[in-house]
């Protein structure tokens, strides 16, 4: 089981083992380096030199890993990297990591990021719930549900609230779990995780769609919901998903998760997380 993550750095320099001058040491002995590279942009050479010796240095320490990243200024420094057995680990908008694990046996590296994160909301209001219209894409002109993906370092419910006042201007209360969903090789080959929370709201007469997304909403009663969707030739497992949804919206018991929000200490910092309990 891979369980070397590079997230959980301890907030020390591991000292100078060579001419790196900053190196940080994560939980699991992993080298993430931190200098400033600019100096070596111009003297490959020389940075081929003090990366032969910290590697040979980094497995007589024993430890598990070397991470680094390169700037996007900094791109003709990654032959040399791949040169001495580094893989490219994952690309953000500015850097692209390399990491290089040291035993000799398997790597327990994780891979990048392999899933998705959707959210969707249910606005109920009275006994119906609300549909908007796509207006681009593939989707263009189906019924659905207002939602999108969860940016970094926002939670589910912290997402499903911004993309139905985006879409909307609806302001809500997220009252419930009502579907879950995993789908592999979605977009981009990746695992899609999707989540449809029942939201209460606030303030109807405050709805204004958004233009630039949607063509159109309708306030669809729930036990409607079904033949609207055959009506308006949505797909197979567009309808599913909605019969899904009136039967958690129609059941003797409605209810089916309780949600906790909570904010602890953990590895020393202050996190948000959200805690699904069942209803009992």
């Amino acid at each position: 089981m891979k369980k070397f993550m590079s997230a959980m750095l301890l907030v020390h320099s591991f000292g100078k083992i060579s001419n790196f001058d900053n190196v940080i040491i994560d939980s699991y002995k992993g080298c993430h380096i931190k200098s400033n590279l600019n100096q070596y942009i111009n003297n490959p050479k020389l940075f081929k030199q003090h990366l032969i010796d910290f590697i040979e240095k980094s497995k007589s320490n024993n430890n598990t890993a070397i991470w680094i990243d390169l700037q996007k200024d900094q791109l003709r420094l990654a032959p040399t990297l791949i040169e001495q057995g580094f893989k490219m680990h994952r690309v953000s908008e500015n850097i692209l990591q390399f990491s290089k694990w040291l035993p000799d046996c398997q790597s327990r590296l994780p891979d990048q990021s392999t899933h998705y994160v959707g959210v969707g909301g249910i606005v109920v209001k009275g006994d119906s719930i609300l549909l908007v219209q796509e207006k681009n894409g593939q989707r263009k002109g189906a019924w659905g549900t207002p939602g999108g993906l969860v940016d970094q370092k926002e939670s589910i419910i912290q997402a499903v609230l911004r993309e139905v006042k985006e879409e909307t201007n609806l302001d809500c209360k997220v009252e419930d779990v009502l579907y879950f969903r995993e789908m592999h090789d979605a977009r981009y080959g990746k695992t899609d995780l999707y989540f449809a929370f029942r939201l209460r709201c606030l303030d109807d007469q405050q709805i204004k769609i958004c233009d630039q997304e949607l063509m159109d909403y309708r306030w669809v009663p729930i036990n409607g919901i079904l033949d609207f969707m055959k009506k308006e030739n949505q797909k197979p497992h567009v309808i599913n998903f909605y019969k899904s949804v009136q039967e958690r919206l129609t059941g003797d018991e409605c209810k089916y998760m309780n949600i906790e929000e909570r904010k602890e200490m953990y590895y020393g910092q202050m996190k948000y997380y959200v805690i699904f309990k069942p209803r009992f």
